[in-house]
C-alpha cells in the first residue's frame, strides 16, 4: 500500500511538472528526425556589429561586455609602456594622497574607453578629443562601456562618412571613470537626413581638483620633478620603442577589440598590413615622453589627431613643444599645455640643431595636408613623412626644485 501511495504521488508530481513546463512561455523542444538533414548545407557569418548606416546623432549603444582589470593586466601594460609616475607605480605614494591604491594609467583607460567591439565596418580612426580621467580607477575594478553618437557627416567627396562617438567607461558602481570622443571614418556615405550633431553633458574631470587640494601633502611626500619647462621650449625625447605583433594582439584581445586589421594574420599575413590600434599609439606617444616630463600627476587630452598608420614593429618616438605654463594652480603645482608629436622609425636625436617651423606645434589640428604645407621648402621632408600622431595635452605636475638625482 505504501508503494502504491508513493507511486501515485510520483505520478501526480510528474503531471504537475509537465503542466508547469507546458505553460512556460518561450520554451519548446525542436526535433529533427535522424537522417532528414539535407545532403549539403550553406553557412553564414554571425554579424555582431552595429548597423552604422542607420545610426543618428543621439543614438546610444550599450556594450554588453564587462572586463575586470586585475594586477596582471596592469603589470602587463606597464611592461609595454614606459612610465615612472608614482601615482601609477607606488601604492604607498597613492595611499598617502588618500587613494585606495595606485591609479590605473591614463593611456590604459583611454584605450579601454575607446575600444569598440562592434565597429568592424570602420575604415580607420581619425582622432580622439575631450579625453578626461574623471574618477579614480584601480586594479580589481570591473568596467563596462557606453557610446553615444554625437556627430555624423559625409566627406566632401560624398564617398565616405565620419562619425564622432562619445565614449564612457564606467566601473562596477556605475561611476564614469573616463570619457573621450572618438572620430572614425566609414567607407560609405550617409544621407543628408542623418547628418547632425548631438551635444550631451560632459562628465566632470574630478581628479584634477583632487590633486590641487592635496598640494600640501604632495610637498611633504617630496618633489621628484626634474626638468624645468617654459613656454616655447622644444623637447626631443630620446626614448623610443616599438610594440611587437604579439603585444598588440594581446592588448587588443584584453580590450575586446575585434577588427581583423589588428590581429588576423590569415587575412593580413604581413605585419605591414596590420595596424596598431589608436589607443595603443597614444600609449606609445606618452611612453616616449614620460621620463622628460617626470613627474606627471594628472593629464587630459583635449585633441589628438592620427596622421599615419602604425604597424607592429614600428619604433615610435616623440617631440614636445610647450605652448603654455601656469604656476598658480595650488601649492607648488604647475599646469603645462603641450603638443607632443609622435614619429615612427625616425631617429629623434637627429633633429638636434635643425630648425623646425613653430607652426607645426601651433596649428589648431594637424592633418597630413597641413603638415606638408608647413614643411614645404624646408629640409624636413624626412620628418614630415614619419609623423603618425599629434596630441594636445594638459599636464599637472609639481614645479621642479634644484635637487639632483638620477632616473
Amino acid at each position: 500500500m505504501l508503494r502504491s501511495q508513493r507511486a501515485r504521488a510520483v505520478a501526480r508530481w510528474g503531471r504537475c511538472r509537465r503542466r508547469h513546463l507546458s505553460v512556460t512561455p518561450g520554451f519548446y523542444r525542436v526535433q529533427t528526425p535522424f537522417g532528414k538533414f539535407p545532403e549539403t548545407v550553406s553557412g553564414g557569418l554571425v554579424d555582431n556589429a552595429v548597423e552604422f548606416r542607420k545610426l543618428r546623432p543621439g543614438d546610444h549603444i550599450q556594450v554588453p561586455y564587462e572586463v575586470t582589470i586585475d594586477d596582471n593586466v596592469r603589470v602587463f601594460w606597464q611592461s609595454a609602456f614606459y612610465a615612472h609616475e608614482r601615482i601609477n607605480t607606488s601604492t604607498p605614494f597613492a595611499t598617502a594622497l588618500g587613494f585606495k591604491d595606485q591609479l590605473l594609467p591614463f593611456p590604459l583607460l583611454l584605450f579601454l574607453a575607446g575600444s569598440m567591439s562592434h565597429a568592424d565596418a570602420a575604415k580607420m580612426q581619425i582622432a580622439y578629443s575631450n579625453a578626461y580621467y574623471c574618477y579614480p580607477a584601480y586594479a580589481g575594478d570591473t568596467f563596462r562601456k557606453e557610446f553615444v553618437v554625437k556627430k555624423v557627416r559625409t566627406t566632401s567627396d560624398k564617398e565616405q562618412s565620419i562619425m564622432t562617438f562619445g565614449c564612457r567607461l564606467l566601473n562596477q558602481q556605475d561611476r564614469v571613470i573616463f570619457h573621450c570622443d572618438k572620430v572614425m571614418l566609414f567607407p560609405f556615405p550617409r544621407d543628408d537626413e542623418a547628418a547632425g550633431e548631438y551635444m550631451p553633458v560632459q562628465p566632470v574631470d574630478g581628479l584634477m581638483g583632487a590633486f590641487a587640494t592635496r598640494s600640501s601633502v604632495l610637498g611633504e611626500l617630496g618633489n621628484q620633478s626634474v626638468t624645468p619647462l617654459r613656454p616655447g621650449q622644444l623637447i626631443l625625447h630620446s626614448l623610443q620603442r616599438p610594440l611587437t605583433d604579439t603585444q598588440s594582439r594581446q592588448l587588443s584581445t584584453l580590450a575586446r577589440l575585434t577588427h581583423e586589421r589588428h590581429f588576423d594574420s590569415l587575412q593580413y599575413p604581413q605585419q605591414s598590413d596590420r595596424y596598431i590600434p589608436g589607443g595603443l599609439i597614444v600609449g606609445m606617444l606618452m611612453s616616449a615622453s614620460s621620463r622628460d616630463f617626470h613627474e606627471v600627476l594628472h593629464e587630459a587630452i583635449p585633441n589628438c589627431s592620427f596622421i599615419r598608420k602604425v604597424h607592429p614593429g614600428d619604433s615610435v618616438g616623440a617631440i614636445s613643444f610647450i605652448t603654455d605654463l601656469q604656476e598658480d594652480v595650488g601649492g607648488d603645482l604647475e599646469s603645462i599645455t603641450v603638443r607632443t608629436i609622435g614619429v615612427k622609425n625616425f631617429a629623434v636625436r637627429d633633429l638636434r640643431g635643425r630648425q623646425i617651423p613653430t607652426k607645426l606645434f601651433t596649428e589648431p589640428r594637424l592633418q597630413q595636408s597641413s603638415i606638408d604645407a608647413i614643411l614645404e621648402g624646408t629640409d624636413l621632408g624626412d620628418l614630415g613623412d614619419r609623423i603618425v600622431v599629434a596630441a594636445d595635452r594638459k599636464i599637472l605636475r609639481q614645479s621642479p626644485r634644484h635637487e639632483v638625482f638620477l632616473l
